[in-house]
């Protein structure tokens, strides 16, 4: 890798540290800025085209992509700083199998709407009704919520609060309750505490300061990796990453990592629920990930009735990673 201190400064990331800034940067369009979120191979084909709904939430849009299919819907969402596109190379291998299959974005993000409004507010509770509003507009009694990262939290509460509407709940590399095993990212931990307000603010602000952040916790998420799977993250996770921010979520960013360390202390009130939980509870989990590490796992899964885990060596975006496995293990349920 590139040395961190010298880094190139690239014109994506002066785009991305202006947007996540809120700033205003103008800069001619490339066709580069058109073409899909990663540099390997693309995808495989999925059995199905995609269906676009835009939901509304509260008065907002919500982008989905839904896939006809078959069986209770899996119900895909991301955390943050990424989108939807985390699954691309996933869900090909749930259609062909005939299933239904659901992917959107959480406002703020992707292809959703970004709320100009300086009293809306991004949160946990509004990505719990985000989830409930594409279930409910799609007319899914029964499905399969699968969460990532920050998208497990909204998973396990949605899912809590309406068990009969879970046939069961996948979890994938994500975070809970408050545990020894907790261990956040570094620039999480930089926007998500307040004594450090001013210095995250200056970061967003600086684009110099903001491309080290992001390669210095870049290479702290591949510190475990074989070099395949490094090529992997640089050439698919890293554009989803910086041209997600490029397009808008800064905000939604900085609001959530806010609220992480408040949402694992209201989500530790609610561990006598999960307790009660009575659907299975599967958790694949990259065993390869420094943060959310396969201890993290147990954790979690120590707090359900009927939970198993799943270990691929993979790292934190394992769906990315390993996508023919992860996808079978998604098939054989929980």
């Amino acid at each position: 890798m590139t040395p961190l201190n010298r880094s190139p400064i690239s014109r994506r990331d002066l785009l991305f540290a202006a947007a996540a800034g809120g700033l205003t940067l103008s800069l001619p369009k490339s066709g580069r800025a058109a073409e899909a979120p990663y540099n390997l191979a693309p995808p495989m084909a999925s059995a199905v085209p995609y269906r676009e709904h835009r939901i509304p939430h509260d008065g907002h849009m919500t982008y989905v992509r839904e896939y006809p299919g078959q069986g209770p819907a899996y119900v895909m969402m991301h955390g943050f700083p990424d989108n939807l596109h985390i699954y691309d190379y996933v869900v090909p291998y749930l259609t062909k199998a005939g299933r239904h299959v659901v992917v959107f974005d959480f406002l703020g993000f992707g292809q959703s709407e970004k709320v100009a409004s300086a009293d809306f507010r991004y949160t946990f509770d509004q990505q719990v009704g985000d989830l409930a509003a594409v279930a409910d507009a799609l007319k899914l009694k029964k499905f399969i919520p699968v969460g990532h990262d920050a998208g497990g939290p909204i998973a396990i509460n949605y899912a809590i609060d309406h068990p009969d509407r879970i046939q069961w709940l996948c979890l994938m590399n994500c975070y809970y309750a408050e545990s020894p095993t907790l261990r956040l990212p570094e620039i999480i931990e930089v926007f998500g505490n307040p004594s450090l307000k001013d210095l995250a603010d200056t970061l967003l602000k600086t684009p110099e300061m903001m491309n080290w952040l992001l390669s210095f916790q870049d290479s702290h998420f591949q510190a475990k990796m074989p070099p395949a799977l490094q090529e992997r993250f640089n050439g698919i996770l890293r554009p989803i990453v910086r041209e997600n921010f490029a397009a808008g979520a800064g905000p939604a960013f900085r609001q959530m990592t806010s609220q992480v360390r408040d949402n694992v202390a209201y989500n530790t009130t609610r561990l006598s629920d999960v307790r009660k939980f009575a659907p299975k509870v599967s958790l694949i989990w990259g065993t390869e990930d420094p943060y959310l590490t396969p201890e993290a796992a147990n954790a979690i899964a120590a707090n359900f009735p009927h939970a198993t885990v799943k270990s691929v060596e993979a790292g934190h975006w394992l769906m990315i990673d390993k996508p023919e496995e992860v996808g079978g293990l998604i098939l054989q349920g929980a």
